[in-house]
């Protein structure tokens, strides 16, 4: 019983660790979301800069660099503006014909700001539909969700043309992060091997590993050296007055009274 109670303790320790870190994976998710919103505002800034003025448009070109002023301002003050640099991104497309130069950062910025997103139905092209959906994120192999009866992770091939177009998914990247996941399915499966040779729990074992990987992200603070105190000199006895010198100082001040 004694052991099993240890074992209970542990097991909330770990999950109490597992349990802040998605609290710092969230805070995690924001601080990506403003570094991609300043990334992206900064190549659009680069791209309008360096397109030639077109004629007729210069009051537009002049908007559109005092709102690129502005999105930039409100991310160094630490501020999500999703909707706005949506719209904006869109009217420098419009303005300038092209997405090609700023691809990358859009698409980093453009799958993150997915995350959390609702819609009533989803439906693939096999004809599976989803219900009350959200997206939990956009990866290179596709959308995973949650919805009304569980989660689900669907292949980009599976989408419509709508999320195709949104996220602009790449299929050669989509193969290079299923061999990897694939690699730590197997990195996983051979440690819960080890915990049933060693007699424990494998899905305990896999949590402490998981626990030990975020306790080893924390930078190890400095060991502490206790002060260097300065030698004192020897203790002196205090210098005490005669007995009869106190008595005599004593009589006379009753006398001066």
């Amino acid at each position: 019983m004694k052991g099993a109670g240890a074992y209970r303790l542990g097991l909330l320790g770990v999950l109490f660790l597992l349990a802040g870190g998605m609290v710092r994976a969230e805070q995690k998710v924001d601080e990506e979301h403003l570094a991609a919103q300043r990334e992206l505002v900064a190549v659009l800034q680069e791209h309008f800069d360096a397109l030639d003025p077109v004629e007729g448009l210069e009051a537009r070109r002049v908007e559109l660099e005092a709102e690129l002023a502005a999105l930039q301002a409100n991310g160094e003050e630490g501020k999500l503006e999703s909707d706005r640099l949506a719209q904006l991104e869109r009217d420098i497309r419009t303005y300038s014909g092209g997405l090609d130069d700023y691809r990358s950062e859009f698409l980093r910025w453009v799958r993150l700001t997915a995350r959390g997103e609702r819609q009533p139905e989803l439906r693939t092209r096999k004809g599976k539909i989803y219900r009350d959906v959200v997206i939990r994120r956009v990866t290179n192999v596709g959308l995973e969700i949650f919805h009304s009866t569980g989660t689900a992770r669907l292949r980009h091939g599976d989408l419509s043309e709508e999320f195709q177009e949104r996220f602009q998914w790449d299929e050669e990247e989509a193969r290079s992060s299923l061999a990897a996941e694939e690699e730590s399915d197997r990195e996983v499966k051979r440690l819960q091997l080890g915990a049933l040779e060693r007699g424990l729990d494998p899905v305990v074992a896999r949590m402490l590993k998981k626990s030990k990987l975020v306790l080893g992200e924390l930078e190890p603070s400095a060991r502490i050296v206790p002060a260097k105190l300065e030698p004192s000199g020897p203790l002196k006895p205090a210098e005490l007055e005669p007995a009869g010198d106190l008595a005599t100082r004593k009589l006379n001040s009753k006398k001066g009274e």
